[in-house]
């Protein structure tokens, strides 16, 4: 069994986005993204299936070149391969869970 918090000890960078590894299991990995307002995630891929939760704030997430504002509560899930980006309108803590069966 392993316990975290979303919440504990996040912390935040000048420059870019600051990703901390929470848990990891056999079948996923949990991540928190900490973002200042304003900091951007390129256009990347992933080689699994996500899920990314917006646990405080506003993102602008976009895939495929269309952009949806996601807020506190929201959940979107990507398959593999699928480019997308992340824009922070504000400060805001993301959490993103990877599927590593894929």
């Amino acid at each position: 069994m392993q316990t975290a918090s979303i919440f504990q000890n996040v912390t935040f960078q000048d420059k870019k986005p600051k990703m901390d590894l929470l848990l990891e299991t056999n079948g996923s990995k949990e991540y928190r993204l900490a973002f200042a307002e304003g900091q951007y995630l390129k256009e990347h891929t992933t080689a699994a299936s996500i899920i990314v939760e917006i646990v405080e704030g506003n993102i602008d997430f976009g895939v495929n070149g269309s952009k949806i504002s996601l807020t506190k509560g929201m959940l979107v899930t990507l398959e593999p391969n699928v480019p997308h980006d992340l824009f922070a309108i504000t400060q805001s803590i993301v959490r993103l869970s990877i599927h590593k069966k894929d």
